[in-house]
């Protein structure tokens, strides 16, 4: 062996020592006094080893061991973790502009790039929040009411269904065409008034696209950070297909912004796009090109993987209950008919708790997006200190056994009073809560809602007999 190459050696020996030493010391230097308890971890890796498959139940046990907030760390990331009803109202409630921050890292920089409104903060996002507020309120000012639109939609799909010729088909392929579809219409027709079609090829490939990227890249409310701003070589293959996704994403809404520009009429704005090209052109601050085109993507992948994936888990539990799904039938007959006229003033408590159940036995964000706080915090009898990360539990807020009777039943009843009356339980939370909860929550309950009766009073949902597991048949309802 040449003296270099034991040179050569050494160095390397040495920087992997130097290494870890920096490691181990960052991590002695990120404790706290007053800290919330939790798990030690290990050097480097944290509790990523001790860690189940599905993080909110590993979050569960350790919440009895530690309380209902407590601190671990994932990798180099310091994450308070709150574990109870109490504490997630305390923090993004109580004390919601503490707690209103986004975590910043490799993955959220590569789908917002600080725009958008799901990962920005501070005095951007409080602007931004206060114009899709305002943009979203005024859908029935600026054209067709959340109702109008999916009551059309809606009706369009029941068509598409029809066209089977009367047979059972399997929901499967409704999944991942015409329900996505007629979801992303309602979202479209609020933002730039375009329609998504099968014959509309650049659309039909924007929602696939968009679909494998929430699900492999953003599995929202798991996206837990491992390794910080550091990707992993196991990651590289999603994050091509997230990169291609936004690209996408950002030349199908680039096109539809360029149009908006050549004919937009401050007096009679029609969108979510017209509005925001009318404060681009006032020159008020954060509004510009880039951001608007982030902002879209947001709303649009939010809102359709949220709905479209109720939709489905609501009508999954019917087919294990079919006894849950005479009983919609029976309301939705008894109220309608096959044929009558479906609004929001419909009388439908029962459906309405099928709903309620669906949002609290399958939550979409189990571990919600997480926060970070924006400075120092006090949290009952705790000190968290500025930016660090904090996840949100709505998983056991939805099973927690001393306020849900056996929680991994679907029980419908749970939601109505002894009249039958529905009864909105506070604790069912699947769109999180405070200031920084679903922007899109009003449309997103309305949207699943009114599809999910549209399609129950003219069909019966039912196992595929081929296959026990979904997917799901869907089979027009006999006299």
């Amino acid at each position: 062996m040449s003296l270099l190459e034991i040179c050569q050696g050494y160095t390397t020996s040495v920087l992997v020592v130097l290494l870890a030493v920096m490691m181990i010391y960052r991590w002695h230097k990120q404790k706290v006094k007053n800290l919330p308890p939790g798990p030690t971890g290990v050097p480097i890796f944290g509790c990523l080893p001790f860690m189940d498959t599905l993080a909110e139940l590993t979050f569960t046990k350790w919440s009895k061991k530690y309380g209902p907030i407590f601190t671990v760390h994932l990798g180099q990331t310091r994450v308070v973790v709150l574990n109870s009803y109490e504490a997630i109202v305390e923090a993004l409630i109580n004390q919601g502009d503490k707690f209103n921050g986004r975590v910043h890292n490799f993955f959220t920089n590569l789908s917002s790039n600080g725009h958008g409104i799901l990962f920005i903060e501070g005095e951007k996002w409080r602007i931004q929040r206060k114009f899709g507020t305002r943009a979203l309120a005024g859908a029935g000012v600026h054209g067709k009411t959340y109702e109008q639109r999916v009551l059309e939609e809606s009706a369009h799909l029941i068509e598409v269904f029809r066209s089977k010729d009367e047979k059972p088909f399997n929901i499967e392929v409704i999944y991942l065409t015409p329900l996505i579809f007629a979801v992303a219409n309602v979202i479209n027709g609020i933002i730039m008034q375009e329609k998504c079609e099968e014959g509309n090829e650049s659309l039909s490939v924007q929602l696939l696209h968009m679909r494998s990227r929430i699900v492999m890249l953003f599995p929202l409310g798991r996206a837990i950070n491992i390794f910080g701003n550091i990707p992993t070589l196991l990651s590289c293959r999603n994050i091509k297909l997230a990169s291609w996704s936004i690209y996408l994403i950002s030349e199908i809404f680039a096109a539809a912004l360029e149009q908006h520009e050549k004919d937009h009429d401050a007096a009679h704005p029609r969108d979510l796009v017209d509005l925001f090209i009318s404060e681009m052109q006032r020159k008020r601050p954060t509004f510009e090109k880039t951001q608007l085109l982030y902002f879209l993507k947001d709303i649009f992948v939010a809102g359709t993987e949220t709905s479209t994936s109720t939709i489905i888990w609501a009508l999954y539990y019917l087919i294990r209950h079919p006894e849950i799904q005479d009983k919609v039938h029976r309301e939705i007959d008894a109220e309608l008919g096959r044929d009558g006229k479906l609004s929001l003033k419909t009388n439908l408590p029962y459906t309405k708790a099928v709903l309620q159940e669906t949002y609290r036995i399958r939550t979409v964000t189990p571990l919600a997006i997480p926060r970070r706080t924006r400075g120092d915090v006090n949290l009952m009898g705790y000190f968290i200190p500025k930016h660090t990360e904090i996840i949100s539990n709505l998983w056991w807020v939805h099973n927690d056994p001393e306020h849900w009777d056996e929680p991994d039943v679907f029980r419908p009843e749970r939601h109505l009073d002894t009249n039958g009356n529905l009864v909105m339980l506070n604790r069912v939370i699947p769109f999180s809560i405070g200031p920084r909860n679903c922007l899109g929550e009003n449309l997103a309950r309305i949207e699943i809602y009114l599809f999910l009766v549209s399609i129950l009073q003219k069909f019966v949902v039912l196992p595929n007999p081929d296959d026990p597991n979904p997917p799901i048949t869907l089979q027009p309802r006999s006299d």
